[in-house]
């Protein structure tokens, strides 16, 4: 399930289902029912089987039937619901049992519907409907939840440090007289510097935000790999330069052409450049390369960098997170970079992975289809 999904997807037919029935045959007319529409379905024929695919699949929705031998629908939910991992998966009861003490029991025990047997197709699927939209919008909420909570301290924090910077060396310039020409070139500069800071963390927050919201629309048109590259490396050939860091592209064909927005896929491109320049020592090399694939447009920003511990591997792409070691954190970043690239690359129908070794560099690598 994608954590950034749009309002529009959650319309469409789609998630994975778990449904627990003891009879056989009601499991194959939910199966066949649910994935004509586009479901993903996963069976179950007792509670004990239910607990054990619960926790492997971490379904969307579950369709729990009550009469049960060994352990009743009702026991198996109260198991799910007392387990952090699976309590928030929403649970509807399907039963012949259509008395309103079961209804209210099935409440109770945190089921989210009851669905009374026989039913019908067309309510089944509206109410199935209905609970994974209304589940995948809570998700939605506390992710956006999260999201605050972060953008809170990193502009309580990230952004009043700078602040104070730049009304500290603006305090001591309102006193000429005490300055000489150089002191307040240097101050000039270092305010300069300091809002700079604060006007990357800032366009950083904003595009966070829009990729969050749907906000960003792509431009789709014909995009030429080599200029895209070519454009990209010229922003970065002085700062390669001043580090001694030899910039490098291969496009294979040559004329290699497809179909993205070339501003935001260049967003990426300058991200993944500017990543490898900064974690790269002087004498290294960064090199920016597109070909095709297996019928995917492929393109791969490598380096000869510090590389990436293992462990940390699985978080890069999260909001505001920075590898906690020193040799890391000595580079001025936002932690929201890798996250902003994800979230074009994926707006683009696309992935993006990376493969790493401390020491000797990384390769981050963007799939789009062709």
């Amino acid at each position: 399930m994608k954590a950034d999904a749009t309002m529009e997807d959650y319309t469409a037919d789609s998630g994975q289902i778990l449904v627990v029935d003891d009879v056989q045959a009601n499991r194959q007319i939910m199966l066949s029912m649910l994935q004509s529409r586009g479901y993903q379905v996963v069976l179950a024929e007792s509670g004990e089987e239910a607990l054990e695919k619960v926790r492997e699949v971490a379904p969307d929705l579950i369709l729990l039937d009550v009469n049960m031998p060994i352990m009743d629908g009702y026991v198996v939910c109260e198991h799910i619901k007392a387990d952090p991992s699976t309590r928030d998966i929403p649970v509807i009861f399907v039963s012949a049992m259509g008395e309103v003490t079961d209804k209210v029991r099935g409440f109770q025990v945190g089921g989210v519907d009851y669905i009374t047997k026989p039913f019908k197709i067309e309510e089944v699927l509206a109410r199935v409907r209905s609970q994974i939209t209304l589940s995948r919008q809570r998700q939605q909420i506390l992710a956006l939840s999260r999201m605050k909570d972060q953008l809170i301290h990193t502009v309580s924090h990230d952004l009043k440090n700078p602040i104070n910077i730049i009304m500290g060396y603006a305090d001591m310039m309102t006193r000429p007289d005490e300055l000489s020409q150089e002191d307040v070139a240097d101050f000039a500069g270092m305010v300069l510097a300091t809002a700079r800071k604060m006007n990357m963390l800032v366009s950083d927050l904003l595009d966070i935000s829009q990729l969050e919201t749907g906000g960003i629309k792509l431009k789709i048109e014909p995009v030429r790999a080599a200029t895209l590259i070519a454009e990209t490396l010229d922003t970065f050939d002085m700062l390669a330069s001043q580090k001694r860091i030899t910039l490098t592209s291969q496009v294979d064909p040559p004329d290699l052409s497809f179909s993205a927005d070339p501003r935001r896929l260049g967003q990426v491109l300058s991200n993944l450049v500017s990543n490898g320049i900064k974690y790269t020592p002087a004498g290294g090399q960064v090199s920016v390369s597109a070909c095709q694939e297996d019928g995917h447009i492929v393109l791969r920003v490598a380096d000869t960098g510090l590389g990436i511990p293992p462990d940390v591997v699985p978080r890069l792409f999260e909001k505001f997170y920075r590898i906690p070691e020193a040799a890391y954190y000595a580079e001025e970043g936002t932690g929201l970079g890798l996250s902003i690239v994800q979230g074009i690359v994926e707006q683009h129908g696309g992935s993006i992975t990376v493969e790493s070794e401390v020491g000797k560099g990384s390769t981050f690598q963007v799939t789009l289809p062709a």
